[in-house]
């Protein structure tokens, strides 16, 4: 269920130390106000303002993005922070949650899903180690130190041109009546990460749905605020090839006939950038409560669809999980 709500947050080992109060003044003070510069231009406009003069920029999210490494990267954060060494074997949790989310990507219509969140990791010795999760597989094939090399496979559920249930993760609106529905598809790629930092080129396999490469590009800093609950905040951009970007955002000749939008033809560019914030609190030694919010704000290319009725999208997620 939670795959639909992309700020859903789980843990595969125990956060950090918190990290921000070591951080020199000067550098903590210019990097936190990139940061939220960026965040104050994704949270003005409301929802149409697709042609306002609020758009954030490429330069702006990549300004953010970098502000958020430098925090994450800064020796003496590094020399404060309290690492684990993962358990060998099989590890995970299984659990159910409730999510809002829009109804598909630019959608000024919400919809609640419902349902499970499941997430497996197995940690083998000398071997890397293999996830399942919101992220699709993932295999972690070289971990040495901070560096990571990953080989990825995805699920893209598609999207609906019809009203989904609560239980049905996949996208829909009755708005897009007449757009035709989107196949589902797999993606394969890799990714290299280091510390907080991940880098993830991933291209589509199927000839029935989405097409084309995206690239994900994410910073993500978790910290203890006390032996039960912990933090995570988490930022990130995609870019879209043009093939992906007309599967979900363009118009037809055919499909502006067979429905009230403009025909749109878009290229390459940032599909959207994004910002969240999750808790996890332990209600025992196995139980966890999770709950987490995010905002996501659609690239100029994207947001000028005429398929985009809101620019600015939120979602939260509220779930209970068993760990194992």
């Amino acid at each position: 269920m939670l795959q639909a709500c992309r700020f859903a947050v789980c843990w595969n080992k125990k956060p950090s130390m918190p990290i921000l109060p070591v951080l020199p003044s000067l550098a903590r003070r210019h990097s936190f106000a990139l940061i939220a510069q960026a965040a104050s231009v994704s949270g003005t406009g409301g929802g149409h303002d697709r042609h306002g003069n609020a758009a954030v920029t490429s330069f702006t999210a990549a300004q953010a993005i970098l502000a958020a490494t430098f925090l994450a990267l800064s020796p003496r954060v590094q020399a404060q922070s309290v690492s684990q060494e993962p358990a060998y074997g099989l590890g995970g949790r299984i659990g159910l949650g409730v999510a809002t989310v829009p109804t598909y990507e630019g959608s000024p219509n919400r919809r609640t899903l419902a349902g499970p969140d499941l997430t497996l990791s197995y940690r083998i010795r000398d071997g890397g180690t293999v996830e399942f999760g919101q992220r699709g597989l993932v295999w972690n094939a070289v971990e040495a130190g901070s560096f990571r090399f990953a080989l990825v496979a995805q699920f893209d559920p598609g999207r609906k041109d019809r009203d989904t249930s609560t239980l049905n993760p996949t996208p829909g609106d009755r708005r897009l009546a007449g757009m035709g529905n989107v196949q589902s598809s797999i993606e394969a790629g890799v990714g290299i990460g280091y510390g907080p930092l991940m880098m993830v080129a991933r291209q589509s396999l199927s000839e029935r749905g989405a097409k084309g490469a995206q690239v994900d590009m994410t910073v993500e800093m978790p910290c203890s605020v006390s032996d039960r609950l912990g933090l995570r905040l988490a930022l990130g951009a995609t870019w879209a090839h043009r093939d992906y970007m007309q599967t979900y955002f363009g118009v037809t000749a055919a499909q502006a006939q067979a429905t009230s939008f403009s025909v749109y033809t878009p290229g390459s560019g940032c599909r959207k950038v994004e910002a969240s914030v999750g808790a996890e609190y332990a209600l025992a030694s196995s139980w966890k409560l999770q709950a987490s919010a995010g905002l996501t704000r659609l690239g100029d290319v994207a947001a000028a669809s005429p398929l985009v009725g809101r620019r600015n999208g939120a979602s939260a997620a509220l779930g209970v999980a068993y760990a194992f």
